[in-house]
């Protein structure tokens, strides 16, 4: 079955980025060492401008998150990554490379394979979060270290006693709206419980059949889909299946105040049925409450930053891996064009 990665890698040979001494310009503050933060600090470190990160989190990556438990490595956020554009593609062979097909499909309620926009699916050897931690090279970033609130004066951002030329959310759009300070009401976003489940013996029900199966959206389960971590080469540890669950809105934000164990057995029932899993297989779990998972609203609203002020990732496109990068690349082309005023 042809993979896709054939096409992917024809005619993108892995560039260097040159180096060389070039003015520093800045300094810039990027909020939050997502996939959109990093990579708008990467390009605007690489224009030439000074750059400090600030992460609320003790780890890089946001969404894109991935966790060693009970021996197998899990991907608990991004599932995985496409690619399409070339800009987009050259980086991925130039920084990171140890990516792989998922080649087992998708599956709608019906049965039907499920084909992305974006093309081919891949994942990352090391955990998908590996991506993050290859961008956040060369970077001064603070972790542990959140922004609440960033004040304008005198054409300068203060932050924690730190004056910075210009400041750059990659915050969803209701935290970026509270560190600016917008009076303005912000995309409302809605959030997402992960559940992870291993079940004794290896490919149980149809998971060697698929990768993933997406579940009715009318309401009538409380699972949104659910996807096979042993489709990943070395993910899972001994004569386990391993699967990771995403709750639906409604269901997540019903059981977010209480995000613990309580919200696993209608899961891993919905969960079960749709993958044919005998039943006393199961043996361990863990849940995760993901507050800001997807705008709500197609029709974004757009938020009047003040000067200096910008922002880049799921606030202003798609929450995907590709397109969060991709604009956290135009975000930093929008900071230098204002720093070189």
């Amino acid at each position: 079955m042809p993979t896709g990665i054939e096409n992917f890698v024809i005619g993108l040979a892995p560039t260097v980025p040159r180096k060389g001494l070039m003015p520093k310009l800045g300094p810039v503050a990027v909020i939050g060492a997502g996939l959109a933060g990093l990579s708008c600090a990467q390009a605007l470190q690489a224009a030439g401008a000074e750059v400090c990160v600030f992460e609320k989190e003790n780890r890089t990556g946001g969404r894109c998150a991935t966790r060693l438990w009970q021996g197998h490595l899990v991907d608990y956020g991004v599932q995985y990554l496409t690619a399409q554009s070339s800009e987009f593609k050259r980086e991925l062979l130039t920084r990171l490379r140890q990516f792989r097909p998922l080649v087992a499909p998708i599956l709608d309620p019906d049965g039907k394979v499920i084909y992305t926009d974006g093309g081919p699916r891949f994942y990352v050897l090391q955990g998908n979060n590996y991506f993050a931690h290859v961008l956040s090279r060369d970077l001064s970033i603070h972790l542990d270290t959140p922004v609440e609130r960033i004040e304008f004066r005198d054409g300068a951002a203060e932050i924690g006693g730190q004056s910075f030329r210009a400041v750059v959310s990659a915050l969803p759009e209701p935290q970026t709206a509270e560190v600016f300070g917008l009076s303005e009401a912000a995309t409302e976003y809605s959030g997402c419980l992960c559940v992870v489940l291993e079940y004794n013996g290896l490919n149980v029900g149809d998971s060697e059949n698929c990768y993933g199966r997406t579940l009715p959206s009318d309401g009538s389960s409380p699972l949104a889909a659910s996807f096979c971590e042993n489709h990943k080469s070395g993910r899972v540890l001994g004569e386990k299946t391993v699967f990771v669950l995403e709750a639906t809105s409604a269901f997540s934000r019903t059981h977010a105040a209480r995000a613990g164990d309580d919200c696993v057995p209608e899961l891993a029932r919905a969960h079960e049925d749709a993958w044919k899993i005998p039943s006393g297989r199961y043996t361990a779990s863990f849940v995760h409450h993901w507050s800001y998972a997807f705008p709500r609203a197609n029709d974004r609203k757009k938020l009047e930053l003040p000067p200096g002020a910008f922002a880049c990732g799921d606030a202003r496109t798609e929450s995907k891996v590709e397109p969060v990068w991709l604009d956290g690349r135009r975000a930093a082309d929008e900071v230098m064009t204002y720093l070189k005023r």
